[in-house]
């Protein structure tokens, strides 16, 4: 065999008929059980629903607290349903081994319960969010000083208790898909259309024209830790 001929490996099938699950987790349970670093750690326990009519299966998941690193809830809904397509799924040793590990033929789509740990880090995340950072910069030379104008700031008084948890709701909503009209975000809300706008328009970008036109998206620093099925 010449030195410019490829070595082809085997490819091994000896678990390709092992039933595997496609999952999709919100971002920050997947940013913490990446960090994972024992193998035999378990990571949670999920108890389920019988299957319904339509095949698909219904549970909870409880995550062991151990594996998280920070504040986030422990408690989250799933949904398991079969999935037309053929996937598998390969892996790549450090010798260069290459094997199917599995064939995908159920997705689960795992959602944060909506309880007093979720309210939590969403109240967290929207206030870090307003936090402005101070930037302290030195300057070389001394600007002119002109005579300043005097200015008064009235702060704005902190959102009541009904405007907290309409951002906590929507919140949940994004987490189920990236892209909501204003109508059928509304049908899950059930609160007054104008208080719904006035809300979104805070926390939302609203899409004028383009593929996602007439409908609303999470602004990029209210998406950390929000993972969407859509």
């Amino acid at each position: 065999m010449s030195e410019s001929e490829e070595v082809v490996e085997p490819l091994h099938l000896e678990l390709e008929d092992r039933e595997v699950y496609l999952a999709k987790i919100p971002t920050a349970l997947g940013a913490s059980w990446k960090n994972v670093q024992e193998s035999e750690l378990m990571l949670g326990s999920i108890k389920l629903e019988k299957k319904s009519v339509l095949g698909r299966r219904k549970g909870m998941l409880t995550v062991n607290p151990s594996t998280l690193e920070t504040d986030i809830p422990t408690e989250y809904r799933v949904e398991i349903s079969e999935t037309p397509l053929k996937l598998k799924v390969f892996s790549l040793d450090g010798s260069g081994r290459m094997a199917v590990e599995g064939t995908v033929k159920n997705s689960c789509t795992i959602m944060a319960q909506r309880n007093d740990q979720y309210s939590k880090m969403c109240k967290q995340r929207l206030i870090k969010s307003m936090v402005k950072t101070r930037i302290v910069q030195p300057l070389e030379d001394l600007p002119r000083v002109k005579k300043a104008r005097i200015q008064f700031t009235i702060e704005k008084p902190d959102p009541d208790a009904d405007e907290d948890e309409l951002k906590n709701l929507v919140f949940h909503h994004f987490e189920e898909r990236e892209y909501w009209p204003l109508k059928e975000l509304n049908f899950h809300c059930r609160q007054p259309e104008s208080f719904l706008k006035e809300v979104l328009k805070e926390i939302c970008i609203y899409h004028r024209k383009g593929p996602n036109k007439s409908c609303y998206e999470l602004k990029p620093q209210y998406k950390d830790g929000v993972s969407s099925k859509a």
